[in-house]
């Protein structure tokens, strides 16, 4: 039982206060470091440059300022010197990518977005065939998949459809089908590994039938 006039609420925060404390000095050491990386981002961020046109050369060189300051002011800290040699490696490991889109016009700077879409057809495939992998469907319609919406109303599905030509629509319907048919041959493969080899072979000594035909006739004249 508590002494009276002791709070236990009291007690157990003051605790809390005092455990952190104990990690006050590391707890700085993370909120500098923290500012690193947003310094950083900062830096390599495009949509800073709203104001002029930044060239990669002109980043590349504010970065490596950058690496170089950080290693500077840590040198005497071993602890913060591991960190910041940390941050220098994983930046170098991506240098070849990191400027691309600043000589590409309207090219992102990562892939965010195109993670968050495939995460939302993941999720909306999932929820359509109650299938956990979705990747028969990828495969299946390849590139195609993108297009599909799942937020899309039948209507608006057919509304949009008179605007592509009849031309277009041949042409990629041509592609499916060749998309289609070359997955479809490691399938019947799987299936059928003896009847699939069997008219491969055909289909080679027919071509090599075509091909001597061919020759004979052309030495012929």
């Amino acid at each position: 039982m508590s002494k009276k006039g002791e709070h236990l609420l009291l007690g157990a925060l003051l605790q809390v206060t005092d455990a952190r404390r104990t990690y006050a000095k590391e707890y700085r050491a993370l909120i500098r470091q923290r500012t690193w990386l947003i310094e950083l981002a900062r830096l390599l961020d495009p949509e800073r440059a709203h104001r002029y046109h930044r060239t990669a050369r002109e980043i590349k060189r504010r970065v490596n300022q950058f690496l170089r300051r950080l290693k500077k002011q840590t040198r005497q800290d071993e602890r913060e010197a591991t960190v910041v040699a940390h941050i220098e490696k994983t930046v170098r490991n991506r240098w070849w990518g990191l400027f691309t889109c600043y000589r590409v016009p309207q090219l992102p700077a990562s892939n965010n977005e195109h993670e968050l879409f495939f995460n939302h057809f993941k999720q909306s495939q999932r929820r359509v065939t109650g299938r956990k992998s979705v990747e028969q469907f990828v495969l299946r319609y390849g590139p195609y998949a993108a297009y599909l919406d799942p937020r899309e109303s039948l209507a608006d599905l057919l509304g949009r459809l008179p605007q592509v030509d009849a031309v277009t629509f041949a042409e990629a319907r041509r592609k499916v089908r060749a998309h289609q048919a070359r997955l479809h041959q490691p399938y019947r493969f799987r299936r059928q590994p003896k009847r699939y080899l069997k008219e491969l072979e055909t289909r080679w000594a027919n071509a090599l039938q075509v091909s001597k035909t061919r020759r004979k006739r052309g030495s012929d004249f």
